[in-house]
């Protein structure tokens, strides 16, 4: 429906107005993440400890798996707009700024940020570990929902990149100078804020150690992708994207003052879909 409206937009304007080259753009995303496996290292008093290639998850979309979810719809038929609004910032999300240089229109640079979530596959992925560990012998085979009652990064990894962005023209026309059409590349570099959720189970009993953002030296995201963008008006657009990213996350630190860390690094596969306001 909102593209329908956009495209009625579209024709309305480009009947009546002469486009321009677009030099700025606001993107909103929606999309899903694919992250690969990762060691699991996690340092307390008694040592460094590292569980081998833990198979990973995205949560990328809500809880009855749809793109459109019903806490959007429901809210929404109710007027309660504030409620259908903060559907749009969970589960995977992302904004964007990208600006364009007027003496080289097809070079921009830019700021991004990616909202995706970890967790643990499978809990009941047997895995190796090393070093010492309450009740585990070293060098011992362990089921991971055994040791973890919860591991989550899932109020975001949080990534904050700054990228350049190479674009192309293609389908110029009065209404868009710059291209209806506009393949892209990107690459982009920044820091990561992470919200690990960890609690062990020791002592027959659960012990929550951590449960908060990480905004600390030593976590970071790289990334590069390839989309396309459609013009459907002077300044409203649609995109899909493709996206690859590596996490380095170093510096997850246990509540409390509580002496420990947590330290992972993994890649993940995007697909995203947004739209796009052009100024």
């Amino acid at each position: 429906m909102l593209f329908l409206l956009l495209g009625v937009a579209g024709g309305c304007s480009s009947a009546t107005s002469t486009g321009r080259v677009t030099f700025n753009y606001i993107d909103y995303n929606r999309g899903a993440s694919f992250p690969s496996g990762s060691d699991l290292d996690i340092t307390t008093g008694a040592g460094d400890t590292r569980f081998h290639d833990v198979q990973l998850e995205g949560k990328s979309f809500f809880p009855d798996e749809s793109i459109v979810p019903s806490a959007f719809v429901k809210p929404l038929l109710h007027l309660e707009f504030r409620d259908a609004l903060n559907a749009f910032t969970e589960p995977y999300y992302g904004y964007r700024f990208h600006h364009f240089f007027k003496s080289r229109p097809e070079w921009g640079f830019g700021v991004e940020f990616t909202h995706l979530k970890v967790s643990i596959a499978d809990r009941q992925q047997s895995v190796s570990v090393t070093g010492p560990w309450p009740g585990v012998s070293p060098d011992g085979q362990v089921i991971v929902g055994d040791q973890f009652a919860v591991f989550d990064v899932s109020h975001g990894v949080n990534h904050v990149a700054l990228s350049g962005v190479r674009r192309w023209v293609l389908l110029p026309s009065t209404m868009a100078p710059d291209g209806r059409l506009q393949p892209f590349v990107t690459v982009g570099a920044g820091p990561a804020v992470p919200h690990l959720e960890l609690t062990i189970n020791q002592d027959g009993e659960g012990q929550r150690k951590a449960y908060s953002y990480n905004l600390r030296r030593g976590n970071w995201g790289l990334e590069s992708g390839t989309g396309l963008r459609w013009k459907i008006s002077p300044h409203f657009g649609a995109y899909g994207e493709y996206k690859w990213s590596y996490s380095i996350l170093n510096n997850m630190r246990f509540d409390n003052g509580e002496e420990g860390r947590v330290r992972m690094r993994f890649s993940s596969h995007h697909l995203m879909w947004g739209l796009s306001y052009g100024f």
